[in-house]
């Protein structure tokens, strides 16, 4: 399984490369701060499917797990652990 700090990298790396958004610290709540709206929400899904090979079911979407970098590197461990999707 991949290191926390190794998928915090690269979560941050898709909103720097991909979304054209830097990251303050992976606690900052994207969502409260406007950083992360529902256009760039998608876009950010379709990037993380890419980058570590998962679908993400619409299904298992809550949006409390994509509040920060450190929430969606939890929620993208934890589907990790489980069945492919």
């Amino acid at each position: 399984m991949t290191h926390a700090p190794d998928l915090h990298g690269r979560i941050e790396q898709i909103f720097l490369t991909k979304l054209n958004v830097e990251i303050p610290s992976p606690d900052t709540d994207i969502i409260d701060k406007g950083i992360l709206d529902s256009l760039k929400f998608v876009d950010l899904l379709l990037h993380l499917e890419h980058e570590f090979g998962r679908k993400i079911s619409l299904d298992n979407l809550e949006i409390d797990n994509f509040r920060s970098v450190r929430k969606i590197a939890e929620f993208l461990a934890r589907s990790n652990d489980g069945p492919e999707s």
